[in-house]
């Protein structure tokens, strides 16, 4: 008997990535500009150290992403939130459904520069300010699509995630994925656990996901298996060689046909 790897997503949800890396491609300049994106890691060769720190830190790193997704920052005003209101009052006292600023959000007005928000929490935690920040610049190149992705407007936020392993930063977005941990405070007398969920897509998606990436770009997979939490590795193996023996479902993406412009200048800069 034959062992056949299985998909770690719905034939519902496997058909609507499939799906939406061919809208990707076909509108962000085909195989042969996502042939030359790079994989994007969490090292010093990506994102040099810096002396900076606070707001200054955060622009240092935005400056990078945004580099890597041939993104001017000229256009954009990042802005830091304000902080997010401590749930913990004391060792007895914890506020419930305490009100928490986003990871991160973008907005557009007519006239005024693009604006993007973060939680300066994460700037004790910059491959989640990272991974929040792709996210937020994916937002402005979907927009300058005209046609939405696959399923509507309701599916924006999906492929936005999508978006990020598209251009690149698919590790970072499923490392911060998802978070379950123990926490305690000395100063409260507080512990327990906390659950902190960050993007739309699950970490079986994001797994996929960085799976056709590997797949479209014929890039050694080394660098996602070793940065990898090991809850998206499994996902990831588990897809790489799903695709592996499946490969006539993936093929055509190979042959989605950018537009003419797309298809002469490679993806035009924001």
């Amino acid at each position: 008997m034959f062992w056949h790897p299985k998909s770690p997503l719905s034939p519902e949800d496997e058909h609507w990535q499939i799906e939406c890396w061919h809208w990707l491609l076909s509108n962000f300049g085909g195989i042969s500009a996502l042939s030359g994106t790079d994989l994007i890691l969490p090292t010093g060769t990506f994102f040099p150290p810096t002396e900076h720190s606070g707001h200054e830190r955060a622009h240092h790193i935005f400056t990078c992403v945004a580099g890597y997704m041939n993104i001017s920052v000229e256009q954009f005003d990042l802005i830091p939130q304000e902080d997010s209101v401590d749930p913990a009052l004391g060792p007895l006292m914890v506020v419930q459904n305490a009100p928490r600023s986003p990871a991160g959000t973008f907005s557009t007005a007519n006239g005024a520069n693009l604006r993007i928000t973060y939680d300066p929490a994460m700037l004790d935690r910059p491959d989640e300010l990272i991974a929040t920040l792709a996210h937020e610049l994916c937002h402005p190149l979907l927009l300058s699509i005209q046609d939405p992705p696959p399923g509507g407007d309701d599916y924006e936020e999906f492929a936005t995630d999508l978006a990020t392993v598209y251009f690149g930063f698919g590790l970072f977005g499923a490392n911060n994925a998802f978070s379950f941990q123990q926490y305690s405070d000395a100063a409260t007398g507080t512990q327990g656990w906390s659950t902190r969920r960050l993007g739309y897509l699950t970490e079986p998606e994001w797994g996929f996901a960085l799976a056709i990436f590997h797949f479209l770009t014929t890039r050694p997979d080394a660098a996602s298996k070793n940065h990898l939490k090991p809850s998206i590795s499994t996902y990831y193996r588990k897809s790489a060689k799903y695709i592996g023996a499946n490969k006539e479902k993936f093929e055509h993406l190979k042959g989605a046909r950018p537009s003419p412009l797309e298809a002469e200048f490679g993806r035009k800069p924001l």
